[in-house]
């Protein structure tokens, strides 16, 4: 009388360990790439905050820009280098205003990468309505 198989054999195990350890890779990729994605969007959301309270400043100042403005700021947590750059459009009242948000590296003293660009119509010469 033979006795019956029992339980898995080699060739079974390896090929079984095979599949596991592949799913497992595509896992941890995707893993990663939703990581870093919502890490990415974190950063530009903050930098969108940045761009906001910028054109909110020049807003609540009545500020007319000329050409364009460079400075470093710290905000959110981070530190961000806001570049300005005003151009005249049709009406002389209006001014485009194009604000490029970048990363910026103080010990470096470098920007870092652009994050974000943000394009709004300033209103300087309007006067307040009552």
């Amino acid at each position: 009388m033979q006795r019956p198989n029992r339980g898995f054999t080699l060739i079974e195990v390896v090929v079984a360990l095979a599949i596991f350890a592949v799913s497992a890779m595509a896992l941890t990729k995707i893993a990663m790439q939703y990581t870093q994605a919502t890490a990415n969007a974190i950063l530009r959301t903050k930098a969108q905050f940045v761009a906001q309270n910028e054109i909110a400043l020049m807003q609540i100042n009545r500020e007319r820009l000329t050409g364009t403005q460079t400075k470093q700021i710290d905000s959110q947590g981070l530190s961000w280098q806001v570049d300005k750059k005003a151009e005249a459009t049709i009406s002389p009242n209006v001014q485009r205003i194009d604000i490029q948000i970048s990363l910026y590296n103080p010990e470096l003293a470098k920007v870092e990468s652009g994050i974000t660009s943000v394009v709004f119509f300033n209103y300087p010469d309007i006067a307040k309505s009552p």
